[in-house]
């Protein structure tokens, strides 16, 4: 029996091409997309996105969350000085400093996607996110209690994990989640695919040939650094635009999408949107104007159109997951 997975990578305010697609898709689906799959794993802006869909709220309510909130998430900041004394000082604050924003519109707007008070163990389907438990200095996945061994998340707030997952260094404070500290899961698994396949696998029992997997980015920005930054980089350059958090996040996606397309070949298909060299300027993490949102969407409804006839992604959106066993316990206890 065909066991059919969701993975969404992180990608910052880029997460809102995540979620067009997403919305583009539900509609051609007939139904709330989380509905499709029997396993969504998400990192980062995807994570967020994950468990919002786990926990039965739609793409588009997702969707809209993002441009709602965008610009309060990430307000406009101004463009640094390149040159002088100003320049330099600017370098000195982004040294020592603390992250470039609060993290509370962040929390406001997840609340909003999966609520203040709601356990992860209210979920209607699995779910897989990962992030970095910097306290105990060890890779963490938060996890629906889908094997009788995962008994701890599903008592944790859906929220608090959401930030855990997505506090990107730089970007947001390390969030807490009981006692312990965490960093965004982008720096292990920012494209959690074959961490699905892994929970797949060993802890909801599918073997390797009936799983399935559907993939999906933030747009495919580069990371390359031009030959004019020479072979001396510093501190300077490896945070003018978040370059060392953007390098670790982008390295490690495009290998595990390698490794995926090569182990699974047509039962996985990964819907991205490669962008230019403008475009890339245009979509950052942490940039969400009124143009990039449109940019964003755009590119979203253009990646749609190019995979709505796909046969793999008209098959996906038919499936009809078996209900977990957590599902099952939770409706007798209702009885």
């Amino acid at each position: 029996m065909t066991f059919q997975i969701l993975s969404l990578s992180g990608g910052g305010y880029r997460g809102l091409f995540t979620a067009e697609v997403l919305a583009q898709l539900e509609k051609q689906a007939g139904k709330p997309i989380g509905e499709c799959f029997d396993l969504i794993a998400g990192t980062s802006i995807g994570g967020i996105i994950a468990l919002g869909l786990g926990l039965g709220h739609t793409a588009e309510e997702i969707r809209d969350a993002f441009i709602v909130d965008g610009l309060k998430i990430f307000p406009p900041r101004p463009e640094p000085p390149k040159k002088g004394i100003r320049a330099k000082i600017a370098l000195y604050r982004a040294v020592i400093g603390g992250p470039r924003y609060d993290g509370s519109m962040l929390r406001e707007t997840v609340e909003k996607i999966v609520g203040a008070e709601t356990l992860l163990g209210e979920a209607r389907t699995r779910l897989l996110i990962p992030a970095i438990n910097m306290t105990e200095g060890r890779v963490q996945m938060f996890k629906t209690p889908h094997a009788p061994t995962l008994r701890i998340d599903q008592h944790r707030k859906a929220a608090d994990i959401a930030m855990a997952t997505s506090a990107a260094p730089i970007y947001f404070p390390l969030a807490k989640v009981g006692e312990s500290l965490f960093a965004d899961g982008g720096l292990v698994a920012n494209s959690p695919d074959a961490c699905a396949v892994h929970e797949a696998i060993h802890f909801a029992g599918q073997q390797k040939d009936d799983i399935r997997i559907l993939s999906i980015g933030t747009t495919s920005a580069g990371f390359g650094l031009p030959a004019s930054l020479g072979t001396q980089l510093g501190p300077k350059e490896w945070l003018v635009n978040a370059r060392i958090v953007n390098t670790v996040f982008g390295v490690q996606q495009q290998l595990v999408n390698f490794m995926m397309e090569h182990e699974f070949k047509d039962r996985y298909v990964r819907l991205d949107s490669d962008t230019s060299a403008e475009h890339a300027v245009d979509v950052g993490l942490d940039i969400a104007t009124e143009e990039r949102r449109r940019t964003l969407l755009a590119l979203a409804q253009g990646c749609y159109q190019r995979a709505c006839n796909n046969r793999f992604v008209i098959d996906a959106l038919r499936h009809q997951p078996v209900e977990p066993d957590f599902m099952k316990a939770r409706a007798a206890q209702t009885l």
